[in-house]
């Protein structure tokens, strides 16, 4: 009984004592609060070092709402979501960026400080970082428009405010700044792949081969042994018996030919000029080539749909992707250097059996008109039919009442249209999607040209080596039934447009680094020069 009342008495006395303590702390938080509250609306008005982030409507509203309460401490200190911002900047090279760029510097040299002031000031600074990081992360470090004209797919920009919002509500981050970058699987791999590359720059990179013979399978040559380090490197020389001796044997041909297929390189397992060129590519420009296709995959729309067309420009491929897993590969045929192609995307809602081909009228004068002055059968030989007049009012032209000579593209008072059939530069499938550059998938005769391993010879549209095959995808599920009865439509004959059960997406895209659904990394040539401008950035 006694023991009891001894504790009853205790326990009083520390209720008693934390009734002293209780308001004291709670006076003191309101004081560093009230303190804190306006030192930071001070700051944020003066902002000393002029962030421009700090100028932002969406950051100066945040800040008002929030009656200017610093977001990344209290009273007590640092809150756990600073710690997880700060790892985020520091590790920010995981991503293709730069730490530097998010204020690392300056987080680092007022971390520790314990004079109000400053204190707040970090507070700025974090939200200033955040800011820049979330945006660069989500949408691109750069805008597409200032360096790249041909790109015209846009991602939707980061909500802003309810990014601030989500962080204010949460004492920590983790997963909110996990979920900034896109989720694709394409940039996924690249950023694996990204750190692969920064681990080969740190033990060194590889070597420059000197000017030599061509290495090829059965001879002997002291760079021969360089080759296997090369290979090894990058994970195309596997097995590697005769590690020591300078014998070009079976399986370095075939890491030869392993490294020629994930670079676009005629595939004969020989280190020629073209492969050597390309082997002596060093691995800081590899790095740059992963981080700047990196950045092309941030400017992308971040739904991409749950089936959908893409077409790789530089690898020269079309997929048909379902789930994120690609059901259909088929080669391409893009434009040519001064022709090129846009990146842009659109929606595929119509095919068309046996298409007419409306020649463009810079195609007709600058390409067509000087074969028919030089061959005046040139036209009914490719069963073009020349037109004047649009609409009800077109009448048909014998092209021999023309005089060609007299014709330039600014005063052209006629159209060509190449009738339905074998010689129709279309082929015999037309696929239609939404876009301003009028740009669509077709056929074509000229089969022979896919055996190229550079396709540039298009005026702009995109040529698939197998349309019947394409379109049964789109129409159905590529059965062997359904290519039947497509190919009873072209043989038909007629002019038959076709819309699709299901609208579906379509992306041209330019790639020149990219993961392949086997873990492989593939580089290409940058065909249209779209690399140049952001070379010099990721320097």
């Amino acid at each position: 009984m006694e023991k009891s009342a001894a504790d009853f008495f205790c326990i009083v006395k520390l209720l008693f004592l934390l009734c002293l303590f209780f308001p004291t702390s709670v006076q003191a938080d309101a004081s560093w609060e009230k303190q804190s509250s306006h030192h930071l609306a001070q700051l944020l008005k003066s902002n000393p070092e002029q962030l421009l982030e700090l100028n932002t409507p969406e950051l100066i509203v945040f800040y008002r709402e929030r009656k200017h309460k610093p977001l990344w401490l209290d009273a007590k200190g640092r809150l756990n979501r600073a710690y997880d911002l700060l790892h985020v900047i520091i590790h920010a090279e995981d991503e293709g960026l730069e730490p530097s760029d998010y204020y690392l510097e300056e987080i680092k040299k007022y971390w520790d400080s314990k004079e109000p002031r400053k204190s707040i000031y970090l507070d700025l600074l974090l939200t200033a970082a955040l800011y820049r990081y979330s945006n660069h992360v989500y949408s691109g470090r750069f805008d597409p428009r200032d360096l790249d004209v041909e790109w015209h797919i846009h991602n939707t920009p980061l909500d802003i405010r309810s990014l601030f919002a989500d962080v204010a509500s949460k004492e920590s981050i983790t997963q909110a700044l996990k979920e900034l970058p896109p989720q694709h699987l394409g940039y996924q791999s690249l950023k694996k792949q990204l750190l692969r590359f920064r681990d080969l720059k740190q033990q060194g990179g590889w070597q420059k081969f000197k000017p030599g013979p061509t290495l090829e399978p059965g001879m002997h040559h002291r760079q021969v042994l360089q080759l296997r380090q090369r290979l090894e490197m990058t994970g195309d020389l596997i097995e590697c018996a005769l590690r020591d001796i300078d014998i070009f044997d079976h399986a370095l041909a075939e890491a030869v030919t392993r490294y020629q297929l994930r670079h676009g390189l005629e595939v004969d397992g020989r280190v020629g000029g073209q492969t050597r060129r390309s082997l002596n590519i060093t691995v800081d420009a590899r790095l740059r080539q992963v981080r700047i296709n990196m950045e092309r995959w941030r400017w992308m729309q971040r739904q991409l749909g749950k089936r959908y067309l893409m077409v790789n420009m530089t690898g020269f491929e079309l997929y048909i992707v379902d789930n994120d897993s690609a059901v259909l590969a088929m080669p391409v045929i893009i434009g040519k250097s001064y022709r090129s192609t846009p990146s842009f995307s659109g929606l595929i809602n119509t095919m068309e059996y046996n298409p007419y081909w409306t020649v463009p009228t810079n195609m007709t004068v600058e390409d067509y008109v000087p074969r028919q002055i030089n061959d005046p059968s040139f036209f009914a030989k490719k069963s073009f039919k020349l037109y004047r007049g649009w609409g009800k009012n077109a009448r048909e032209i014998d092209p021999q009442t023309v005089n060609w000579k007299q014709q330039d593209k600014d005063h052209f008072p006629y159209w060509l249209r190449q009738d339905p059939g074998p010689k129709n530069s279309l082929g015999r499938v037309k696929f239609l999607f939404s876009n301003p550059y009028q740009i669509y998938l077709h056929g074509t005769p000229d089969k022979h040209l896919f055996d190229r391993i550079v396709r540039t010879f298009s005026a702009g549209c995109i040529r698939v080596k197998d349309p019947v095959q394409l379109a049964a995808y789109l129409l159905n599920d590529g059965s062997q039934q359904m290519e039947e009865e497509i190919l009873a439509n072209i043989h038909l004959g007629t002019n038959q447009k076709v819309s699709l059960p299901i609208t579906v997406p379509i992306y041209l895209v330019y790639w020149t680094a990219w993961v392949n659904q086997d873990g492989s990394m593939n580089f290409r040539h940058d065909i249209y020069g779209r690399d140049t401008r952001l070379n010099s950035l990721f320097d």
